[in-house]
Order: structure tokens, then sequence, then C-alpha cells
């Protein structure tokens, strides 16, 4: 049985320096989704069995890879946190700068 491919998550772009001059967190937060890509991709390497299998599960069988599940989905939930700040930035707002 083949195994259908992960959904691929859309190529994020650098900020530019005008973006990072609005707002210099961009940078810090740029630099981590990459950590977070990096970390995702080490983690599976370390622990094979988190690889998903036919039925779409990991066979988590170890401390070791039940822990790496948690930093798993932990980053996960660090990158859809960083793409909500980042669109926040962006969203209209009705308040009124002091």
């Amino acid at each position: 049985m083949r195994l259908r491919p992960r959904p691929r998550r859309p190529q994020r772009r650098l900020p530019i320096v005008d973006e990072i001059a609005a707002a210099p967190e961009l940078a810090v937060l740029a630099t981590i989704e990459a950590a977070i890509d990096i970390a995702l991709v080490a983690l599976v390497a370390a622990q094979p069995e988190l690889q998903p299998t036919s039925d779409q599960h990991d066979a988590v069988t170890t401390c070791a890879a039940a822990a790496a599940d948690r930093v798993i989905a932990a980053a996960h939930a660090l990158a859809v946190a960083i793409a909500d700040y980042r669109l926040a930035l962006v969203a209209p707002t009705d308040e009124i700068p002091f």
C-alpha cells in the first residue's frame, strides 16, 4: 500500500526590510519558524517511529518518541500562533493608538 504524501506547508518568505522596520519582531519570528522546521525534521529523524503509518497514525512505542511527539504538537501550535500574529499585524483594526 502506498502512503499519500503529507500536505506541504506553503513556502514562507522572509520579511523584507520595510516589514522589519515596521514590526522588528518579524525577524525573530521568521527565525523561530525556520528553527521549528529544522527541529521537526531532526525529531522525526531521531525517532523514525513518528513517521506516519498506513493508517496515518504514529506508532509511538518509546518514552522518547512520546516526548518528541509532544514537542512536535507544541511546535505546530507555536507555528499557528506565529501565523495568527502575522495576520493580526496586517488586519485592519478599529483601535485608536494613544
